[in-house]
């Protein structure tokens, strides 16, 4: 279940968010009582009772806003339980002081805003000494290694638990809870109401990862990379698991650069069956693997990884998925005997990382000419000389002319999508123009392209491919592909439902 949390400053904003959550499908909402201006008006709140509720009254230190006295804060969660309230949020240093009475159950918690204490497992433990029927431990994670910890707390805990690492490091927690036998979940209401770091919201908990079919069954695969909140896997991966009844799940985890070694150490234990990589660890991820295919040989770079026992088996799905893309907008090929569209082309790749490299390698063995060019002119040689190909100076590109033209760099990813990685004199009318961007699907580079007579290719097109390509790897059946384009088409509107 997911509880969406609802917070306003004026009992009438209060009362008409809860309403409109209960309309929306909303099963359990926590009322956050000390987001009221005012005196709280108990039998106010309680007069029409849309769903049933959380009563929390969080205190300034554990990240709430009350500033009232602590006595009178005691006495509203009293009042509450009398009342009848589902359930009561009750810090751990006073769940003592406030006893159990009528049907109302107990939650135990135990936030800190400010860090995960290296001992948080005893905090857990004093939640559960305290009569209570929901443990909920709520810590802010500053390492993926914090975050694994607080989610760890939920496996075989005596007491049901909601454990959440709060911040975009500790996401996952939120979606994994339900696999661990957690009663529910938190997410936001009001997409303009955030109440913790790394908080979901309703509609995504609901529809993208479907959470109310998560259970102890569910196999968990995962996205990572650094940023990841922009990543639409999920979205895609999980509505084509679920529209052929396949219980599985595609968790975001946020891996900083660097600590990728760390990381896959951290998540050992959650039995990570595949997962995709992104920006920027398709070339690092490589050093980890048993086993890799030949577009990893060739590019050295991995998209994809596969565990088996003792196996870690990566793949390049970004390799194929690009020339499929890029042939396909130049008429494709009749036959796989026939030559490549692509051939005698010439390509001009702005980028020199790990899907620069798939392009720059696909591109020459299908004949065409490739020149490559990056802010670093010292990484775009590199790469030309890894391939074979041309480097040119960064400064070069608006003047270098191409048949087709590339970005692959993460300019004008959301939430920059006014960024164009080529100013508006570098394109030519006729030319092919892919980015391989897809957040959003039609960026400023391609918008600039379009303006200029160029034949677009978004980088939506490249993901879906790619996209279809892994989910074959991690099922061994094809890509609902109608459901994918769906599901991408619904996150990626600009109008929400």
């Amino acid at each position: 279940m997911i509880c969406a949390t609802v917070g306003r400053g004026r009992h009438s904003s209060l009362l008409a968010e809860w309403k409109e959550a209960a309309e929306a499908g909303v099963e359990l909402v926590e009322l956050r009582i000390d987001c009221l201006r005012r005196e709280p008006d108990l039998k106010r709140i309680m007069a029409e009772k849309y769903t049933p509720i959380v009563f929390t009254v969080r205190r300034g230190v554990d990240g709430g806003m009350w500033r009232g006295q602590e006595d009178k804060r005691q006495r509203l969660l009293r009042e509450a339980i009398v009342a009848g309230v589902d359930y009561v949020d009750l810090e751990v240093d006073i769940a003592d002081k406030i006893r159990r009475f009528g049907k109302t159950k107990r939650i135990v918690s135990y936030h800190n805003v400010n860090k995960t204490p290296e001992d948080i497992k005893d905090y857990a433990d004093q939640c559960d000494e305290k009569d209570a029927d929901v443990v909920k431990i709520a810590t802010l994670a500053q390492t993926l290694g914090d975050a694994s910890r607080v989610a760890h707390l939920a496996v075989g805990s005596p007491v049901p638990m909601i454990a959440i690492a709060m911040g975009d490091v500790g996401t996952f927690t939120r979606v994994l809870g339900a696999k661990y036998g957690a009663p529910f979940t938190y997410a936001g209401f009001n997409p303009d109401r955030m109440f913790a770091p790394g908080m979901l919201q309703y509609r995504d908990l609901k529809r993208d990862y479907q959470y109310d079919l998560i259970d102890k069954d569910t196999e968990v695969y995962a996205v990572i990379g650094d940023p990841i909140e922009q990543s639409l896997s999920p979205t895609v991966h999980n509505a084509a698991f679920r529209s052929l009844g396949l219980n599985k799940v595609l968790i975001p985890i946020l891996v900083p650069d660097g600590g990728l070694g760390r990381a896959l150490k951290d998540l050992e234990w959650i039995g990570i069956k595949a997962m995709s990589v992104t920006i920027p660890h398709k070339e690092k991820i490589i050093e980890f693997l048993t086993a890799k295919d030949g577009a990893v040989e060739r590019t050295g770079s991995c998209n994809t990884v596969v565990f088996q026992p003792g196996k870690a088996i990566g793949y390049n799905t970004d390799y194929r998925a690009a020339m499929d893309v890029l042939e396909d907008a130049l008429g494709g090929r009749t036959g796989d005997d026939e030559s490549s569209p692509l051939l005698d082309k010439q390509a001009l790749i702005l980028g020199a990382g790990g899907v620069a490299r798939s392009l720059a390698f696909g591109l020459s063995r299908r004949g065409a000419g490739v020149t490559v060019t990056n802010r670093n002119d010292e990484r775009a040689s590199r790469l030309a000389e890894e391939v074979g190909c041309r480097a040119i100076n960064w400064g070069q590109r608006a003047s270098t002319l191409s048949d087709v033209l590339i970005n692959a760099t993460p300019v004008g990813m959301h939430p920059n999508v006014d960024d164009t990685p080529m100013p508006p004199a570098g394109f030519r009318a006729g030319q092919i123009v892919f980015d391989s961007v897809y957040h959003p699907e039609s960026t400023m580079f391609l918008k600039l392209a379009s303006e200029r007579s160029c034949t677009t290719v978004s980088g939506v097109q490249m993901f879906i491919h790619q996209a279809a390509h892994q989910f074959k790897l991690y099922t061994g059946r094809d890509a609902p592909l109608d459901v994918m384009r769906e599901a991408l088409k619904r996150r990626l509107t600009p109008i929400k439902e």
